[in-house]
Order: C-alpha cells, then structure tokens, then sequence
C-alpha cells in the first residue's frame, strides 16, 4: 500500500499570524519538554515565598473616610464630580495635601508614645516623613469623598495615627481657608488699581491720537466714531465733482440740440423755455431787453389796475354817479394802467418779433456757451481739489489704525476691570463664612488580621513569579538549543520540502539485505517512509531518474536510506542500480557484502570501454530487478575519479539501461565528492538527523550545495523516536492506525546506527581475514 507524500511546503511570509501561532506551539512544546525547570522554578518560588510570609513582619491597616463640601476660591463646586463642560474638580488637589508635611506635622503631637512604635528609633523631624511613606489615600469615584488608610506595626496604633492625620488634616483646611477670602481679595484689588492705572493711560493716548488725527466720537452713548474730516472732504468733492460732470454733459447736450434746430430752421421756443429753466429766467429776460424789474413792475401795475377796478365797481355800487370825484380819479388812474399794459405788451412783442427775425438763435447759442464754459471751469477746480484730499486721506491710514488698535486696548482694559469688581465683590460675600467644609462618615476601626503579608498575594506571586522565571529559563535554554524542533522549521529554515521521515529501526538480527525492512518485511510501519520517500520523488515537477542521496555528517544513516529506498524502486517493476560513489567510506559494499570484489574505482581507472568494465563490475544484489556497483578497491585520489569523464559516461550508460540510478556518497561537509557528484545526476537527496545534526551544520551543508547550482530535491528526516521525552518535543512523533499497521505491530525503539553496524559487521564476517580488516573502518561511526 503506498502513502501520500508527506511533502509539507513552506507557508507564505506575509502569513504573520500563523507563524505567530506556530511559534507558540513550539514554545509550548519545549515548555513541556522541559517541564522539570518549569517545576523547579515553581519550587524555588515556592521556597522564597513561603520563607518571606513566616518571616516578614505583620502589618495592620486602620482607614478612614471624610467628605468635603463647599466651593473653591474661584467659586467652583466641589460638592461632586464636576458635570461636562465645567471647570476640573479641585478633589485631586485636597487629596493631594494629605502627602505634604505641612499638613502632617500637626498630626504628631496628637499621638501617644505607645502609638509611635512605627517611630521607634527615628528623629522626631523624620516622623512626618514616616507618617507619609505609610499612609494612602484614594478619592472615591464620583464622589467627593477621600479614604484615607495607614499600616502599622499595631493595630490600635494604626487607628490612632489615623485619627491624628484627620484632625490635622482638617485644623490645616480651616486655617488655611480661614484667611483664604481675603488674601485672593487683596490681590484682586492689587490687580484692579493696577488694571485702573493701564486704563487711564490708554485712554489719554486714545485721545491725543484722535485729537491730533482729528477724529471725534458723536453722541454719548454711541461709540460709533464719525467719518474723519479728510475723508468726509474726499466724499463731498467726489459728489461736487460729479454734479458739475452731469450738469457740463446736460449742457453739452443743449448746444448740440440748439445748433442743429438753428441749422434746420425749427422754432426756437422750446429751446427758449428750455433756457429759462436751465439758465435762469432773469438771465433770459436780460437777454431779450427785458429784466427782472421790468417784469415786476408790469406786474405790480397789472394786480393794482385790478384793485382800481374793483374799487370803482364798489364805488359805483354805493351810488357815487360818474361825475363823483372819486370816481373821476379812480377811472383816471385806470386809464393810465390800462395805456402803460397795453405799452408793455406792444413793446415785448415788437422785440420778440425782431429776436425772431435773426438774433434769438445766436444769442441762446452764447448763453449755452458761456454757461459751458462756466461748467467746465467748475468742474477743473473740484478735480484738483478731489486729488489733494484723496491723497491726504490715504496718508492718514496708518493713523487711524493706530487709533484702532488702542481702542481694542481700552475696551479689553474696561471689561477686565469689570471682571475684577464682579470677582471682588464675590469673594466679600465669602468672607464671613467657611469656603470648606468637611465631614467624618467613617471611623477607623481596629483591625483583627494583618494586610501584610497577604497569603493570597504572596500566592498568586509565587505562581507568576515561578511560572516567569521557569518560562523564562525554558526560553533561554531552547534558544542555546542548536537543533531543530519540528518539521516546519526545518522546511522555513532550510526552505526546502521535507520527503519523508524514517522511524528508529530495529537492530537487525540477520546481515545483508536481509537486515533491510523493505525485503524481509515490506508491510511493516517503517517501510512506509521509503515508500512515501519513492512516491514524492516520483512526482516531482520532473522527471528524476539519477539520484544521489548524501548526508551533512557521518552517521545519519544515509546508506539505510539509501539501500531500502533502492529496495523499493526494485518492488516497483523499475531496473535500479545502486551505486557506491563513497570511496572514502564504502559503507553500502559492506552492506552488500561485495567489498574487495571489482567496482567503481575500477571502470573509472580502467583503459577499456566503459559499458565493458561496468557490465563487468556491476553484481545482482539478491533482490529481483536490484544490481549494485560496489565500490571497488579503495583509490587515493576519489575526488579526481568521480570528476573524470569516464564517471560521467558511466552515468549517461546506467540511465539507458536501468530506470532508476542511486548514488550513494561521502557526506557533503567531509568531502567535495557529494558536489561533484551532484552536477552529474537529476538532483540530491539530504539526509538530516534532527536529534544529532545541529542546525548550523545543515545550514552550511545546504549552502555548499546550492552555492554550486546543484538541485537539492529535499531532506529526508531520520531516526524519529515515538518516545515522549524527546519525539514529542520536537514534532518527530510518527504514529499511525490500527487499521493502517494491520494485525503485526513493530516495535521501533532501537537505534539506526545499531542497524548500520550490524549489516556492515554481518557482511564482515563472510569476508577473508584479510579483507575483513581493511572492511571494519568503514562501518559508519555514530558522530556525538
């Protein structure tokens, strides 16, 4: 039955938590595996704890509780914890005083002598420090309420210096707050004259600024300031200047109008009632020969012709007949009105006739003239005026943002004078009572059992402690620790699959081949793993038909390896050839029981063809479709021969011939043999003994392979032990079911290195004396 390869690939780097996880299995598992330092630590904590419980001296607690009530000096409650958006509660602070010597002195003369045992032999000075290195306190949450506790050496002690501490404690706030309100209200008056002071000051400079830039305020409750006189200047030229502006462009208007009905030969009265209400009636009249007074007069003459009439009416309605003297004087005065109207008007229509006839347009087109020209020199006069106060309105910026700057000064000035009064006033109303005020709502009682040492505490650090300090050791032991813990290490460190992983094997009683699991008990548990083993190298990526299978060190059973893994291939209906490349060393001609018969040393030094010798050389194993090329007589110089070409050729022969061909060769770390070997094949197999190989060791047996390019196809972990003490630690531990193993159960506790020898002594003793002796060094030697 074959296996699933048991290839475990490495997980991916940016998988932090596994590794997180995985790193504290391990640590678990040495934890366990050292579980006799966690124990000891725990022992050893134990002992020290149990001698410091019997022999420190007892200490007895004694507290108390007191309430504070009031306000603070500022006005702040502090009858609670302070609600959100208001000021920080001032607890922190009374709590705080319980620590200062000065509101502890007071406390000491209050104690007896037979309280002062926690004084003994120390200066009186010293006392209040005592007092404080002994005493706690602690604000109760949410409230405004301080515990106090002390420890002593004597419980009654311990209630009296508590006691003490509370009076003093409260002497202190009632002397201190006592004179509280008036000191703050002093220093609140000092701050008031001399906020008073800066005000006056400021407010002088304001005015001398404004009466030198000319500025003045209006109204007295208004503290809108009026517009600067420069600037109300540069506002009312700028608005003279633009009436004259409309009023030149009116009459530019008028002319162009005036001359164009003058050249079309159109009636001019429109034009002439236009004058008069632009240019001036009288200005008019004295145009056409008549003027203002002449107008008057006619007037007044035509409103008295009115009245004379109206006389003679009543006159003649009272019976006065025509020849009345009255009458004869009120109609001769009619008549001369009457002849003087009628002159009036035949002269101004003689002389708007004769206007007409010629002399009205060009004398309107001189007044619309002269009165342009009149506008136009107004207009020059308030440009040059607008230009000179612009330009001193512009020159004054700087002052007035002088002015304003002082102004903020004088406000920010009045509103902190006015705070001041407000606090001052506050604090008088505070000063005929007590701003604080506390309360006792719990009593100390004495104590009936010590608070130290506390057996529950001294317990609980007894386990911390000795559980820290054994973890801690453990630690420090794995990491001096060189080996490797568990497959996933070797596979993340090495960053190289793991293929299989070989039990301990029994000590074989038989030698030879018959000593191999995989031929005289194919089914068993262990022969397993060189299934597994064949299975994964037979599906690798590519096609693998040349292996070699090294070691970082002697003795890590690689030629085991090697030989039950060539068994199998042979069980598989697949030709293999093992080779015997480990010239040095031949542990596997041993192992065959071929050592001093012809082999490799001899095709590669041979003169004839290299398919002859090697056809020559090559022996049947005793196991159907299994042939072996021992290694031959030992050479001086094996590093040359396996770098030869004929070795290379024999490779190439071997792989038309056979389907699968195994090389076994000298550890990688004891000799260049492996490497050269390995640039000849498909790819090369390591075996690593976790239990003996140190890490560094594999490391650099590893680097020396591809540091050269050679394909390194995977590591095959050996001697995994089912022991607890040791397997389970490391992660070696290789089970498997009832139903798997079937009704015989092998027992695997035997070493590998007994197994090797024994094969290699079993093949020994079938050899001459004489080649029994040069075959004994090379039964591979267990490296401690």
């Amino acid at each position: 039955m074959l296996e699933e390869p048991t290839v475990v690939y490495s997980e991916p780097e940016n998988k932090s938590t596994t590794h997180v996880v995985h790193a504290l299995m391990q640590f678990l598992l040495a934890a366990r595996y050292r579980k006799n330092v966690v124990l000891t630590a725990l022992l050893v904590a134990g002992l020290l704890g149990g001698l410091y419980y019997f022999t420190a001296t007892p200490y007895y607690q004694a507290s108390a509780s007191i309430m504070v009530m009031g306000s603070g000096s500022d006005g702040t409650s502090i009858s609670g914890p302070p609600e959100r958006g208001q000021q920080r509660s001032p607890m922190p602070t009374f709590e705080s005083l319980f620590s200062k010597t000065k509101a502890l002195q007071g406390a000491v003369p209050l104690l007896r002598p037979e309280h002062c045992i926690d004084f003994a032999g120390a200066p009186v000075e010293a006392w209040p420090a005592i007092l404080k290195a002994n005493l706690s306190t602690q604000v109760l949450r949410g409230t405004n309420i301080i515990e106090i506790s002390y420890r002593s050496k004597d419980p009654k002690a311990a209630v009296a210096v508590v006691n003490a501490v509370v009076e003093s404690y409260r002497a202190f706030l009632d002397e201190t707050h006592k004179g509280t309100a008036a000191e703050v209200s002093r220093l609140f008056t000092k701050e008031k004259v001399e906020t008073e002071r800066r005000l006056n000051q400021t407010e002088q400079q304001l005015q001398w600024l404004q009466a030198r830039n000319e500025v003045f305020r209006i109204g007295k409750s208004s503290h809108e300031e009026s517009l600067h006189p420069k600037v109300q200047s540069v506002l009312f030229f700028r608005k003279a200047l633009d009436e004259v502006q409309n009023e030149r462009l009116r009459w530019e208007g008028s002319l162009a109008a005036l001359e164009a009905a003058i050249r079309n030969g159109q009636d001019l009265q429109q034009h002439v009632l236009t004058l008069a209400n632009t240019a001036g009636m009288e200005l008019l009249l004295t145009k056409l020969g008549m003027n203002r007074y002449n107008s008057y007069l006619q007037a007044e003459i035509e409103r008295r012709l009115v009245e004379a009439q109206a006389q003679l009416e009543s006159m003649q309605r009272q019976g006065c007949g025509p020849e009345h003297p009255d009458v004869l004087e009120k109609s001769n005065t009619i008549r001369l009105m009457v002849q003087f109207v009628q002159g009036s008007q035949q002269d101004a229509t003689r002389r708007a006739d004769e206007i007409q006839r010629g002399e009205l347009g060009p004398l309107l087109v001189g007044m619309v003239r002269q009165k342009l020209k009149e506008v136009w020199q107004r207009e020059a006069n308030l440009k040059a005026k607008c230009e000179q106060a612009t330009a001193e309105a512009i020159a004054l910026n700087g002052q007035l943002s002088e002015i304003e700057r002082v102004q903020y000064e004088v406000e920010w000035l009045r509103k902190e004078r006015s705070a001041l009064l407000n606090r001052i006033a506050d604090i008088e109303l505070l000063q005929d009572g007590q701003e604080v005020r506390t309360a006792l709502v719990q009593e100390p009682t004495e104590a009936s059992k010590p608070v130290s040492p506390d057996l529950r505490r001294v317990i609980l650090l007894v386990l911390v402690g000795g559980l820290a300090l054994g973890l801690a050791l453990v630690y420090v032991l794995d990491i001096l620790d060189d080996r490797f813990r568990s497959v996933e290490e070797i596979q993340q460190q090495l960053k190289t699959p793991v293929l299989a992983m070989v039990r301990r094997l029994q000590a074989p009683e038989a030698t030879g081949l018959d000593a191999l699991p995989m031929h005289i008990e194919p089914g068993s548990v262990q022969c397993e793993a060189f299934r597994t083993l064949r299975t994964a190298l037979e599906l690798a990526d590519q096609e693998i038909r040349q292996i070699v299978v090294t070691s970082s060190e002697p003795g890590d059973g690689k030629t085991t390896v090697l030989a039950n893994l060539a068994v199998s291939y042979a069980q598989s209906n697949k030709r293999t050839l093992l080779i015997d490349a480990d010239l040095r060393r031949p542990g596997m001609t041993a192992l065959t029981g071929m050592r001093g018969a012809d082999g490799l040393s001899s095709v590669i030094r041979g003169d004839t063809e290299v398919v002859r010798l090697a056809t020559a050389c090559i022996r049947p194993s005793g196991v159907e479709r299994l042939d072996v090329l021992p290694s031959g007589p030992r050479p001086t110089n094996p590093a040359e021969l396996l770098a030869s070409p004929r070795f290379s050729e024999l490779l190439a022969w071997a792989e038309t011939v056979y389907d699968q061909v195994l090389v076994d060769s000298p550890p990688t770390l004891a000799t260049s043999d492996a490497a050269v070997i390995g640039r000849l094949v498909d790819g090369v197999v390591m075996v690593v003994q976790p239990s003996k190989n140190r890490r560094r060791v594999v490391f650099r047996a590893k680097e020396s392979l591809t540091g050269l390019k050679i394909p390194l196809l995977g590591i095959v972990v050996n001697r995994i032990g089912e022991d607890s003490d040791r397997g389970g630690y490391y992660g070696y531990a290789y089970g498997y079911s009832e139903q798997y193993e079937g009704e015989e159960q092998v027992d695997a506790l035997a070493e590998d290195d007994r197994h090797d020898a024994a094969l290699v002594a079993g093949a020994a003793d079938r050899l001459p004396d004489d080649e029994a002796d040069t075959a004994a060094p090379s039964v591979p030697r267990r490296v401690a």
